[in-house]
């Protein structure tokens, strides 16, 4: 995906899953669960999408493809910000200069 990213091109796709490219061969999903808008001028747009994964694999910080099946390959940098009993939550910060 070339265009920039932006909190709209997210909305409608909060509850679905993203599947994590790294390994082919053991291909697993994200669930994107929150859109959190930190700024927003007429220069700048600051927001997070915030996912939540298996407890296994653990993604570690890093650039990591992910492929959603509307919007396709996107190449996100993932931090891993906090673990619950069901697996583990991930931030994708975003600063846009517009």
């Amino acid at each position: 995906m070339s265009a920039q990213l932006n909190p709209s091109m997210f909305t409608e796709y909060v509850g679905t899953p993203f599947d994590v490219l790294d390994n082919p061969s053991s291909t697993f999903g994200l669930t994107l669960t929150n859109i959190v808008e930190h700024v927003k001028t007429e220069r700048q747009e600051v927001f997070s999408l915030f996912f939540h994964g298996p407890s296994a694999p653990f993604v570690s910080q890093g650039i990591h493809t992910l492929n959603h099946s509307h919007l396709g390959e996107l190449e996100l940098f993932l931090v891993p910000i906090g673990q619950d009993k069901d697996g583990f939550q991930y931030e994708a910060a975003f600063n846009n200069l517009i």
